[in-house]
């Protein structure tokens, strides 16, 4: 049975079709199984590799290899291509699948810092979102010279897997005084001969585990805590009621609350713009009230204050920063779908990141990074 869990300091390796279907190596806890290259390569081994893998009590991972350069729509694709061999292979869900971004086999890492990392954050996105961990596998030079590590650690936390050789040839462990040090290696490859084996070695910096959906606690009904705390609204929206009611919540055309909208109960959790206060009923739209004592209403000071500082969650792909507030800004640098960015304010519809880019204050349009409350 394949291992769920692998602690820190363990070794693993990577296998494609230059190796056997039998994956089984000394000492290795976890195996990395390459499944596609582009939207048209599949590892013809990967299923037999991945079941082997499992057999032997590895904890079974994925990659894809990245044809895609600097073009999102191409990452994007392909990591749906990668995604799919994934889930039809075996990889289980809530466990790790990496882009392999390197020079070479229709790939190019010669693209603008900021063209690259858009499309590695873009294929991390479509992994996140079928379920699977998203890694950004590549050499050290490229990964500090090629890519904003930044950028992709903010938007992914701990999610590289960085190789750097001490020698070329054998080796049997990992030797730490040649780490390449920086923030978010998660799995270093410090060998392409493990042992001897013919094989990639990789050893773990953080325990891995894998973590499904299903495995995620359940939305409890019994109390307002149990609900999201943290609405996201656009900026213009001063404040919003969440139905708190476990049962749901009665929408009434009056703030007397004497007539139903309909016999049908608005769910526990969604959530309404507030437009005004009658009666201790909330207003929530024309002739539209819900009791005040089955929703919670939050604020946003950032609708009235355009000082306030927060936080907003990019809701729109192609999103990016840009160099000035206004229409036909510049854009500076990407940013992921459902990333979230500190903001320290606005100029009227446009947010200001509080990060600044090169020592230059930069922004994002309102209506594509909503206001997390």
């Amino acid at each position: 049975m394949s291992s769920s869990t692998v602690s820190k300091k363990n070794y693993g390796v990577d296998v494609a079709s230059y190796q056997s279907t039998t994956v089984n190596y000394a000492g290795a806890k976890f195996a990395f199984v390459k499944l596609t290259e582009g939207t048209e390569y599949t590892n013809p081994k990967a299923e037999a590799q991945i079941k082997s893998a499992k057999a032997h009590g590895l904890m079974v991972m994925g990659y894809f290899y990245a044809n895609h350069s600097a073009s999102v729509s191409k990452a994007m694709a392909e990591a749906k291509y990668a995604v799919a061999k994934a889930k039809a292979y075996g990889i289980p869900a809530g466990s790790y699948l990496a882009d392999d971004w390197e020079q070479g086999s229709g790939n190019s890492v010669n693209g603008s810092t900021s063209a690259n990392t858009d499309a590695i954050l873009a294929a991390m996105q479509v992994i996140k979102e079928a379920g699977y961990k998203p890694l950004i596998y590549s050499g050290a030079y490229n990964l500090r010279n090629r890519l904003s590590i930044s950028r992709i650690v903010k938007s992914f936390g701990t999610c590289l897997w960085v190789a750097s050789y001490k020698v070329s040839g054998r080796q049997d462990y990992a030797d730490f005084n040649y780490f390449p040090s920086m923030d978010g290696v998660a799995i270093w490859q410090f060998t392409d001969n493990y042992r001897g084996l013919g094989v990639d070695g990789n050893i773990c910096l953080i325990d891995l585990k894998i973590s499904s959906s299903s495995s995620q606690p359940k939305l409890a009904n019994k109390s307002v805590e149990s609900l999201s705390q943290h609405p996201v609204v656009k900026w213009n929206v001063g404040a919003v009621a969440v139905v708190s009611n476990a049962k749901g919540a009665y929408v009434y055309t009056s703030s007397k609350l004497d007539k139903k909208e309909s016999s049908k109960l608005k769910p526990c959790g969604s959530v309404w713009q507030v437009f005004g206060l009658e009666n201790g009923a909330v207003k929530v739209g024309k002739n539209q009230y819900f009791d005040g004592r089955a929703v919670y209403v939050k604020a946003n000071p950032i609708a009235y204050n355009d000082a306030k500082h927060g936080i907003a969650k990019i809701v729109m792909p192609h999103t990016h920063a840009l160099d000035a507030p206004k229409a036909d800004a510049g854009k500076v640098y990407g940013l992921a779908l459902n990333s979230k960015v500190e903001i320290q304010g606005r100029v009227g519809r446009f947010l200001k990141i509080k990060e600044l880019h090169k020592g230059k204050q930069v922004y994002v349009t309102g209506n594509r990074a909503y206001i997390v409350l």
